[in-house]
């Protein structure tokens, strides 16, 4: 048994699961493989794993729980479909982790986001609406995190089946969670990083080829995401609620997981001001909203092409100043961006755009205030009140003038200073007294819901979107006690008892 067992098999699977305990990849490898009858026990795992170790096939990322990742010599010589095989079912694998995580946690998604529920009804329409807690309060002067440090589960955590013979590890949660909180995921330190491909161990940077083995995937995946970007988009466009579409670029299956990585393992650090409310956790379209209620002028602003307009060289300055290394930096810019500007669809795009202006925000936060005016961001979206509009006008022309230091430019046609007089709105909401949707959006949603209530057998494939707006609805504190919204609840019932007479 212990000559006929093909050590390549063994090989790939710590390729596909790394860090992990040869154990657990004997279990795996079952299943994959439920033909192969024959199968090394356990001391002959640890004979196996120690010589590939000696080999220079494996490297031992923990003695005291025996975690093992491939080495660089590894990946080097894995033939190519193995290599693909490889890659396919680990970055499967991974998205798995990430989506449970998603799930498990108060994480605020980053793709496409949008405003209050959609207004169309159509059963194809994919729901799309942005997060609207109503968020807390934090400092205006300090940055702040994206979130807290995340650490991405071991997939073998993820699948249970796979752990088998964890001794004192296996009841005990807090020691299975010590477990992964690799810094690098499959690697616990550079050093170690560096020891498994061979490289100067006083280098404080990170390759292409050791950034891959971070993540577990072959160097050349990464290097054809950098040098064949636009193999790995699919581009479409959207239609926009004030007219005309939106152009996407979202990055296919396997690029959008690295990303998705890179951006819990190297972008959360990122400095955002205070001052933004997208793409935040407990923040939202409300909270932007909130700090301009009351107010004798609100001005709005847009931002002319935002996303395209940042620039894969300011990416690159913005990951070095945040204490990322050059050589990282240069290869996590090419992975985040195609063309050479920020793709609106890949899911760091908003996180890179927080960030972006995290030093115009500060400056701009202490002119307001200085000026006694209020100062808000939501992407795009620049926001600024107070009680006269001369200063107003005034803090428009520095906004004009301090943006072009970053290759950026106003959409003029779209600037606006409303009076206490007129229909006063912040990221779509009225602020002239309460924070509230305006009111041909409720008396849409009235009819929507009056149509519901006529014909309650073709809305019933829409009665999770009826959900959303009366959710939407009620999250407004001076709608409380609105009777429409009593009525709304009426008609859900309704609808979700003919569901379940189904």
């Amino acid at each position: 048994m212990r000559n006929t067992f093909n050590y390549k098999l063994f090989i790939l699977g710590v390729g596909i699961l790394q860090p992990v305990r040869p154990i657990e990849v004997v279990q795996f490898l079952k299943q994959v493989f439920p033909d192969i009858s024959h199968w090394p026990d356990q001391q002959h795992l640890k004979e196996l794993a120690e010589g590939l170790e000696i080999q220079g096939y494996l490297h031992c990322e923990s003695r005291k729980n025996s975690l093992f990742s491939l080495t660089y010599m590894a990946n080097l010589n894995m033939e190519k479909k193995v290599r693909y095989f490889r890659d396919k079912v680990r970055l499967s694998l991974l998205n798995e982790v990430y989506e449970s995580r998603i799930k498990s946690s108060d994480v605020v998604r980053q793709d496409l986001g949008g405003d209050s529920p959609s207004l169309d009804t159509s059963t194809t329409t994919q729901d799309d609406s942005r997060s609207e807690s109503s968020g807390l309060k934090s400092s205006r002067t300090e940055a702040i995190c994206l979130q807290t440090r995340t650490f991405w589960s071991r997939i073998s955590e993820q699948h249970k089946n796979f752990q088998v013979g964890l001794h004192s590890h296996s009841s005990d949660d807090s020691s299975n969670k010590s477990v992964h909180r690799l810094r690098y995921y499959s690697f616990s330190t550079l050093k170690s990083l560096q020891k498994a491909t061979n490289d100067d161990p006083l280098e404080k940077d990170m390759t292409a080829t050791q950034l891959a083995m971070c993540i577990g995937i072959s160097p050349r995946l990464i290097s054809s995401f950098v040098h064949k970007t636009e193999n790995h988009y699919r581009r479409f466009s959207i239609p926009k609620k004030t007219g005309g579409e939106r152009e996407i670029a979202s990055p296919r299956f396997f690029l959008k997981t690295v990303q998705y990585w890179i951006k819990d393992y190297f972008l959360w650090n990122l400095k955002i001001h205070p001052a933004c409310h997208a793409y935040l956790p407990k923040r939202s379209i409300k909270t932007n909203a909130v700090f301009h209620k009351q107010q004798n002028f609100v001005a709005n602003i847009d931002i002319e092409d935002y996303f395209g307009s940042i620039k894969n060289h300011q990416v690159f300055e913005l990951l070095k100043a945040n204490g990322i290394g050059s050589i990282l930096s240069h290869v996590v810019a090419n992975l985040l961006t195609l063309d050479e500007t920020l793709p609106q669809g890949a899911p760091t795009s908003p996180t890179i755009s927080n960030a972006f202006l995290y030093e115009f925000d500060k400056a701009f936060t202490t002119y307001c205030s200085d000026n006694n005016l209020i100062y808000t961001r939501y992407a795009d979206d620049i926001t600024i009140s107070g009680e006269s509009r001369k200063p107003i006008e005034e803090s428009i022309k520095y906004v004009r003038k301090a943006l072009q230091n970053y290759g950026l430019s106003l959409k003029d046609k779209k600037t606006r200073i409303a009076s206490k007089y007129a229909s006063q709105r912040v990221t779509g909401l009225v602020v002239n007294e309460h924070v509230l949707p305006p009111r041909e959006y409720r008396r849409k949603v009235r009819a929507i819901f009056h149509k519901a209530n006529l014909n309650p057998a073709e809305y019933l494939p829409l009665l999770k979107k009826l959900k959303g707006y009366l959710s939407y609805l009620s999250s407004f504190d001076e709608l409380e006690n609105d009777r429409s919204l009593v009525r709304y609840r009426e008609i859900i019932q309704k609808l979700s008892l003919i569901e379940r007479q189904q």
